[in-house]
């Protein structure tokens, strides 16, 4: 029996797998930070048969990366990123089962012309899209609009009435006004109209302003791992599962984005993400990244500014799948068992890494019971 929902379901929310998985960030160079050789190209053929790989294998989601402007100056390589809604009605076109996730900046992309975008993917895919939104904390991004970086609350201020927007365009037979601080709306109306209720919507947000704006509206929220240990994970997905429960009346799901480093031994595996992290890292354009965000390396000890820079270069501060295929098949196990539902996966080189995810992974998550076989072309 599959873990695919039947027809007209969106993957992402409905599938039954304990384990749902992703490919993450294609539609540009990946996740890692580094002048490796094999680093990701993001060439629209690359994207087709990823995203047709990752339907075969049965994944159930395939999600865009979004910014605007590269983090290592004009013409540096993490700023060949195309755009994230054109992407997802392209790769829809070429797929029939597998959840399709534009990344949206909630700051620079106002929520009538998303409403009209995302439901143009929704119809292309026939019900697969989802969206990830982001509030914008780039300030190159930014700028580039004409914009600041808008403070902490004012940010997720925006957002909750941006969302608001966005479910009355979605759900809505009849124009309205809407008059708020950020928008002033004359009779608002979109058409046409997707085919589900509302798209699945995925945030990653990890103050505690953000875990609540997640725990509010969406359907999946990301968490990131204060510590790696699978069992210190336990007490942070359970109090988000309680916040969206208790104080919103939802369940939601927990996913966390990963890189994947898969050999035939640990040894060959931390040789390798030591040779591209470490020896071939991109120093520059991750201390751009610290700079722009706001952290005081400076104040922290050594050893913690040293891994937030080598966790960035690795996978963007994914969590580390590191080893041989039966280590990574017992992280997944035992994060499974912490109460994650999913992962968002990258690998430095996409092609050959899923195609190897599947042959040596994949096998070993369905004999512990965490996915079901994907299901026949």
């Amino acid at each position: 029996m599959s873990g695919q929902p039947g027809p007209h379901a969106n993957p992402i929310r409905d599938s039954t797998n304990r384990i749902k998985l992703g490919v993450f960030a294609t539609n540009g160079s990946g996740a890692a930070f580094t002048f490796h050789p094999d680093r990701f190209v993001p060439t629209w053929d690359a994207n087709v048969r990823l995203a047709q790989l990752a339907e075969t294998l049965g994944f159930e989601a395939f999600v865009s990366a979004a910014h605007w402007k590269s983090f290592g100056g004009d013409g540096h390589y993490s700023g060949d990123l195309m755009e994230t809604f054109t992407w997802a009605g392209a790769v829809a076109a070429v797929t029939r089962r597998i959840g399709i996730v534009s990344t949206v900046h909630v700051t620079v992309n106002h929520p009538v012309f998303v409403a009209k975008a995302e439901a143009t993917v929704d119809l292309v895919s026939n019900g697969r899209a989802g969206m990830n939104l982001v509030l914008g904390w780039y300030p190159p991004d930014m700028e580039l609009f004409g914009y600041k970086v808008k403070e902490h609350s004012d940010r997720f201020e925006l957002a909750e009435e941006w969302i608001e927007i966005f479910d009355r365009l979605w759900a809505g037979r009849k124009s309205f006004d809407y008059s708020g601080k950020n928008y002033q709306l004359k009779a608002a109306f979109s058409q046409p109209h997707g085919v589900q209720t509302r798209p699945v919507l995925l945030n990653a947000g990890r103050s505690p302003r953000g875990r609540a704006f997640a725990a509010k509206h969406c359907d999946i929220a990301f968490l990131s791992a204060h510590n790696p240990a699978p069992s210190a994970l336990r007490q942070q997905v359970d109090d988000i599962r309680a916040e969206a429960r208790e104080n919103y009346g939802r369940d939601i799901q927990i996913w966390m984005s990963a890189y994947v480093v898969l050999r035939d031994t640990q040894a060959e595996a931390e040789a390798y993400a030591h040779d591209y992290i470490v020896t071939q890292g991109d120093d520059a354009a991750v201390q751009n990244i610290i700079h722009h965000n706001a952290i005081d390396t400076k104040s922290m000890p050594p050893e913690a500014a040293a891994r937030l820079a080598y966790n960035l270069k690795a996978g963007f501060a994914g969590y580390p799948l590191v080893g041989d295929a039966d280590r990574i098949a017992g992280l997944f196990a035992s994060l499974s068992a912490a109460g994650v539902d999913g992962f968002l996966l990258t690998w430095l080189d996409y092609e050959g890494g899923l195609a190897r995810f599947g042959r040596d992974i994949l096998p070993r998550l369905e004999a512990a019971g965490l996915r079901a076989p994907a299901p026949p072309e």
